[in-house]
């Protein structure tokens, strides 16, 4: 019977380096031969993920990228948009607004670019990670002319600046939109009703898969409503304790030696 294995990125396929271990490369490959899919399902945006997916030759049948969060689906064989859901523009505006009353860095995405209004030490650091353009402008509002898939407040300094931006904004996001950590630095905001788990139902549905077939791993919050949507849930050993207490399985590799290998060998071939 074939498998669907969900993949995050950071923290769980990718070493800390942000590189692909030689034994996770080599077990996909055996896996996707064997006719198992593979998908990527990550909060990263979209040209982001399909880097790292073209970089493992993950094009073909039966590779897929979930990217923003659960908020966009992409056949990598058939290059075709599966899935995509957006943020209204109103709420990113309120957005920006919100984070900079709070003092906060926020940006959004525009064609594979990073929107925000000023170069900031944050933008930095989540562009050199990404390896996406950056395009601060002050009209940054004005230059976005469509609704993005998500946006992100970041402080790399201090997460309980975030956590209590996050709380303080709960009741304005309710029916808008859901904030939720995808690792300590990032404060991820997506759309209403958006999470992995929707990677995980959309692409079993169109299969025709059987939910028991699915196989997630991960190691932050974001990951949670995948690892336990899954049929069999996994966190990697380095994750987050309330990913591990999701899980069905926790790894005895970390991300630095070869997880995914291991969740392979174990659960599909």
């Amino acid at each position: 019977m074939s498998k669907i294995i969900f993949s995050d990125l950071d923290g769980t396929l990718l070493c800390s380096d942000k590189s692909i271990s030689e034994g996770n490369r080599a077990a996909i490959d055996r896996a996707t031969r064997a006719g198992h899919s593979f998908v990527i399902a990550t909060g990263r945006p979209f040209e982001s993920a399909k880097m790292v997916s073209d970089s493992l030759g993950l094009n073909g049948d039966g590779c897929y990228i979930v990217s923003y969060n659960g908020g966009h689906v992409y056949d990598c064989y058939r290059k075709k948009v599966l899935f995509s859901r957006q943020m209204d523009m109103q709420t990113v505006h309120e957005l920006f607004a919100l984070a900079d009353q709070a003092g906060l860095y926020v940006h959004t995405y525009q064609e594979g670019e990073i929107l925000t209004k000023a170069a900031t030490e944050e933008m930095e650091w989540y562009a050199s990670r990404t390896n996406l353009k950056a395009c601060p402008r002050a009209d940054v509002l004005e230059y976005l002319t469509r609704e993005p898939n998500k946006a992100i407040v970041i402080d790399i300094h201090d997460q309980s600046r975030l956590e209590r931006f996050r709380m303080a904004n709960e009741q304005w996001a309710k029916g808008k939109c859901r904030m939720l950590f995808s690792c300590p630095q990032y404060l991820e905001v997506v759309p209403e009703g958006i999470s992995k788990q929707t990677g995980i139902n959309f692409l079993a549905n169109y299969l025709g898969v059987n939910n028991a077939d699915t196989i997630a791993v991960g190691d932050e919050t974001n990951d949670i409503e995948m690892i336990k949507a899954a049929g069999i849930g996994v966190a990697v050993s380095n994750a987050n304790p309330a990913a591990k207490e999701a899980a069905d399985y926790v790894t005895v590799s970390n991300n630095n030696e070869d997880a995914i290998a291991e969740v392979i060998e174990r659960f599909v071939l």
